[in-house]
């Protein structure tokens, strides 16, 4: 069976120009679901659909999103962006992944010089067309870390961003998605595919297992350290460990055990929304967690799964 996909996906690959099955599905998806969702829609009507799943003022938002998917959106980037800041006004706060393109290769690179591999002000955004014009919106501040770096507008952007630099690993207590668990806030996820699987956060139940659990400890490998300039141009100096691999979210964990009403979709002609309350999704991760229910399909928690529960580092 390996060696059949294996084939198919070299015809793909020849045939198409493009790497993989999951990328020629989800270019087939979107060119049929362009025939059949046609009404166009503004900046306006999906602030209102955010506004009826629970965003308003003052509210702390994180914003994913995927802009190819827009292909019926009618306004621009900074519209939207300029219609979610009226609506949660000055007491409220605007975040979105800010993370650097070709990451690994800007690992490589702080591994082999001594050079300057993360600038805050400079270093495009690799979350997408929104998270890039966002990043150079007057006023937004970004935190330093050159694996899951976050851009914040708003009241609370100082705590949000400040102090990611200080993190050992991408989301622990020190990281805005740690943070942003324990605020009460929103995120959405816009265009991107089902069941919060592009939803960050998700990642922080690594970060604050990794410590008890073997499944979570085998997640992370080596130190790295790098010199980046903060948002004042001022030299710095980062030591994290980064992960050997990443967890895959487990759509049929979310739909069993997640409340509804944290949890809620819609679409707005062929866009699909998702909202998670930020303490409930961190919570329930957690909880979920200690309770022996894994959130991943991959990787494989076989081995280290014992009787129901995951198997501690201190039975080693």
């Amino acid at each position: 069976m390996r060696q059949i996909k294996g084939i198919i996906r070299r015809l793909i690959k020849i045939l198409f120009g493009i790497e993989g099955i999951s990328l020629f599905a989800k270019k087939q998806k979107k060119n049929l679901q362009k025939l059949v969702y046609k009404k166009k829609y503004s900046a306006q009507d999906l602030v209102r659909a955010m506004r009826q799943m629970g965003m308003k003022n003052g509210s702390v938002i994180f914003l994913h999103s995927s802009m190819t998917q827009f292909y019926n959106y009618t306004g621009t980037a900074i519209e939207l962006i300029e219609s979610i800041l009226d609506v949660i006004g000055e007491e409220g706060t605007l975040l979105m992944p800010a993370y650097p393109p070709r990451k690994q290769l800007l690992f490589k690179l702080a591994r082999e010089t001594n050079e300057i591999v993360f600038d805050a002000r400079n270093t495009p955004s690799g979350a997408g067309y929104l998270s890039e014009v966002f990043r150079t919106f007057p006023g937004v501040k970004r935190s330093i870390n050159l694996q899951h770096s976050v851009c914040a507008w708003g009241k609370k952007a100082d705590y949000f961003v400040g102090e990611h630099h200080l993190s050992e690993v991408a989301w622990d207590s020190f990281s805005p998605y740690y943070k942003l668990g324990h605020t009460k806030g929103i995120i959405f996820s816009l265009g991107l595919d089902a069941y919060l699987r592009n939803v960050t956060l998700i990642h922080c139940t690594e970060a604050v297992f990794r410590h008890k659990y073997l499944y979570f400890a085998s997640f992370f490998g080596k130190e790295l350290e790098y010199r980046f300039l903060n948002n004042n141009s001022e030299v710095g100096v980062h030591k994290m460990i980064l992960p050997v691999k990443g967890g895959v979210r487990s759509s049929r964990v979310i739909k069993k055990f997640f409340d509804k009403e944290k949890f809620k979709r819609k679409k707005l002609s062929n866009l699909d929304i998702e909202m998670v309350e930020s303490t409930y999704m961190f919570n329930r991760c957690i909880e979920l967690t200690e309770q022996g229910v894994c959130i991943y399909k991959r990787p494989s928690v076989l081995k280290y799964f014992k009787e129901g529960r995951f198997i501690s580092i201190d039975s080693e």
